[in-house]
């Protein structure tokens, strides 16, 4: 009788064991059932997913203030009367023709490629070239124009380094053939109002004009009248 009730207390625990166990699997088995059957989550369950990260929202670009503009390397497409530089003009005795030919010929081998040519009418306006001061003995442009009224570019007094276009005409005139040179030089300036740089015209002292016409003569042998 003794032993019968030892071994009903070292059996109840093990039964018990056994139910709770049983009980939870089959629990386990049930909320599987539930959830793919699509019910709802038990309350308290996690997801087992994570959601996908949304990248970051772009800043907006703020647009440049006047002082933070860039520079407008442009030139202007109209020369002011009060800067447009004057035709330096020499006279040959030599056939139109052969002068013309050998204006473009040397605009090319001194640096000053052909752009814009008119054949018939002999007229040749150059692509605009580099160039700097120290190049030349003599300042190449006349001092600028006076800030005031309409105007209100702030230029050097003195010319450091620009660019710089050539125009050249060849025609027939009452002494010979006439050859006319003229300079197109901009350089930088400071457009006080809107605060930015720009490129502005500033007129020829002849300087760059006598030096290739020098060049030109040298190269075909030509002396002028």
């Amino acid at each position: 009788m003794v032993m019968a009730r030892w071994l009903a207390r070292i059996a109840l625990p093990g039964v018990l064991v056994l139910a709770a166990a049983a009980g939870w699997a089959g629990a386990s088995s049930a909320f599987s059932q539930l959830r793919d059957a699509g019910a709802p989550p038990v309350p308290g369950a996690t997801a087992s997913s994570t959601p996908e990260a949304q990248p970051p929202a772009a800043a907006p670009q703020a647009s440049p203030t006047p002082e933070k503009a860039p520079p407008s390397e442009e030139p202007p497409s109209q020369v002011p009367p009060q800067v447009e530089s004057a035709f330096l003009s020499r006279t040959y005795k030599v056939r139109p023709g052969k002068l013309w030919k050998g204006l473009l010929e040397t605009l090319q081998t001194a640096g000053f490629p052909p752009e814009e040519v008119d054949n018939e009418g002999r007229t040749v306006k150059t692509s605009f070239v580099e160039f700097k001061q120290d190049d030349y003995q003599n300042q190449v442009a006349e001092p600028p124009v006076r800030l005031g009224g309409d105007y209100h570019i702030l230029q050097m007094i003195k010319v450091k380094q620009g660019k710089v276009s050539l125009e050249g005409r060849v025609a027939t005139g009452p002494h010979g053939t006439e050859l006319r040179i003229r300079a197109r030089i901009l350089v930088m300036g400071l457009d006080r109002v809107h605060r930015i740089s720009v490129l502005v015209d500033r007129r020829s002292t002849g300087v760059i004009e006598a030096g290739f016409i020098h060049k030109l003569e040298a190269r075909m042998g030509l002396e002028h009248l």
